[in-house]
Parts: structure tokens; sequence; C-alpha cells
């Protein structure tokens, strides 16, 4: 399944960063598993020329005359690929840059604002068995430092074709780097919470539970990390994609994003600021991959329990 974080494919555009840095590798030994993409290469994905490599705007050709009727992928290119990397397989969320083209034109019709500009803002998928559809099948199985060509047939691209606009009846070609995956949750060696915090426990997938205190709520804003990503630290201005779990004092659950499947948006300080998101600020300086509990007080305590997943 591939489902936008906010709104929209190609109604807005939701900000990432690649969520590690390492060295180049062969892109034959990443370790795939079992994983196998549903859709295979054919006569007009492996046909598109891309000018550029992997993190540049593409410059494509596109062949006109081939007529397809079933949806293609190609890795067009793996010289971006890192050592101990994440494949984009089910229940993970896979950040992406990507492009696309009418195919009887070659004119592009949209391009993620990382393509080629100086900030490194990707769209960010959601990958589940649940739901496939030829996006997410485009990156199903794909790491870090690929560049993937997806055809579209034209009763594929018909959905995408209401937003795009194009040429009725032609297929839609996209240009996809996959910049990054990551899981559904924080990965790591659980600390111990300072005093008067509630007890967290996850369950086998992850998911947290909380066991209040028996005390009155507290006063102020409070945080610790209970699981030390490895990821970057998180800025001040960068916008948080996060699982929360927020319970009130008196233990009835205002969020929780694990049962709901949507995680969660958090802006910049200052746009949170506005919002009444004092905690994002706690947020600031911890690594990507981290679970932060965090305590609020006044009118409205509650607890909250945060896997930060990505930033950008």
């Amino acid at each position: 399944m591939l489902r936008r974080i906010a709104p929209a494919v190609l109604t807005v555009a939701v900000s990432a960063v690649a969520l590690t840095g390492c060295s180049s590798i062969d892109a034959g030994e990443v370790d795939r598993g079992e994983c196998t993409s549903s859709l295979g290469a054919g006569a007009l994905s492996d046909n598109v020329v891309v000018l550029g490599g992997f993190g540049t705007a593409p410059e494509v050709s596109i062949p006109a005359d081939t007529k397809i009727t079933s949806s293609q992928r190609t890795v067009v290119d793996d010289s971006g690929v890192r050592a101990g990397t994440k494949v984009a397989g089910n229940d993970t969320i896979a950040s992406v840059n990507f492009a696309f083209y009418d195919q009887e034109t070659g004119e592009q019709l949209f391009a993620s604002s990382g393509f080629g500009g100086a900030a490194d803002t990707n769209e960010f998928f959601l990958l589940s068995e649940e739901a496939m559809n030829p996006l997410s099948a485009a990156v199903q199985c794909a790491v870090p430092g690929e560049r993937v060509v997806l055809a579209l047939s034209p009763q594929d691209a018909l959905p995408l074709r209401q937003q795009l606009g194009g040429t009725p009846d032609s297929a839609l070609v996209a240009v996809m780097d996959v910049e990054a995956v990551a899981g559904f949750t924080a990965e790591g060696n659980a600390k111990g919470l300072p005093n008067g915090f509630p007890a967290v426990v996850t369950d086998e997938n992850g998911q947290p539970g909380l066991v209040l205190p028996p005390r009155s709520a507290p006063v102020g804003l409070t945080s610790a990390v209970r699981i030390a990503g490895d990821g970057e630290d998180v800025t001040a201005e960068g916008r948080l994609l996060v699982q929360m779990l927020a319970v009130s004092w008196d233990g009835s659950v205002l969020t929780n994003t694990w049962a709901d499947g949507n995680p969660q948006l958090l802006p910049g300080e200052t746009e949170a600021a506005g919002q009444g998101l004092a905690f994002r600020a706690d947020l600031t300086g911890v690594p990507v991959g981290s679970q932060v509990v965090i305590t609020e007080g006044g009118d409205n305590a509650r607890v909250i329990v945060l896997d930060i997943l990505a930033a950008g």
C-alpha cells in the first residue's frame, strides 16, 4: 500500500531527509531476503533513457511508440546504494524523490521539490501488503541509493491523470530515487525512565503501552529518551514523521497512531509553538530513530510517547 502522510500524492509535499549516511557499496551485496517486487521490467521501462545519476534532476528520453497494457519498473542506477541499508519491504516507510512525465509528449508533469533543488526534501510513502498498487510496487524491495523507472499503463495512470493532466490514453513514466527506508517503530535497547515518569512497555510489534504512576498530574513539561536512535539529530526547523501515543492523566487515550495506522507529521519548533505543541522543542537534538516519553502538566495533563521515524 502507498499512502501519503499528508493529503496528496501530487497535492502537497512532505519533507524528509535521508535517515543515515553510509559508505557506497555494490548493490549486488545488498541482502533483500525473500522480497520480490510485484512489478517486473518491460519494453517501455527498459528503454527510457535517463541522463543524470542518482540524486540529480533527471533528463529523460521516452519512446513514444512503445504501447503497454501493464505497468513495469526497471532499476536504472544503483550508484548511490549505501552499506547497512534497509530494504523497502512490507510495513516500511520509503522516502522518495520522483518526477512524472507524459509518454507521448515527454513533458514533465510533476517533480517533488527535492529533485535537483537545494533542499533535501523527499516524499514519504507507507508500504503495506494489505493493498498493493503500481506506485508502491515501484519502490517495493528497492534500497536507498537506487533510481527506478516506473512505466504506468494508461489504465493504471488514470487516477493520476486527473491531477497531472497530460495526454489521455498515454502511459505515464516516473523516475524515482529511493532516498531512505525506515521501519514503523523505534528500534534499540530501552533505558530506564526518571522517577515519576509512567512505566512504558512495548509489545512484539513495538507498540507502546503506559502504566501511569499513582500521583497527581505533573507540573510543566518534562521529557526523557527511552530508546536512543542512531540517525541524524533532529534540527529545530525540521519536520518530523512520528508514531504517537497520547494519554490523558486520567488514562483516556487521546491519540494512537499505532492503532489507526497513520503516523503524524510534526512541524518545526516555530510553527509547532504556534499550534500549542510546546513539546516539539524537546525533540530538537534527539537522534532520528529514538523513542521519547513526554509528560505535560496543566488542565489538560497528558503523557506522550513518540517514535521519531524520520526528519526533514
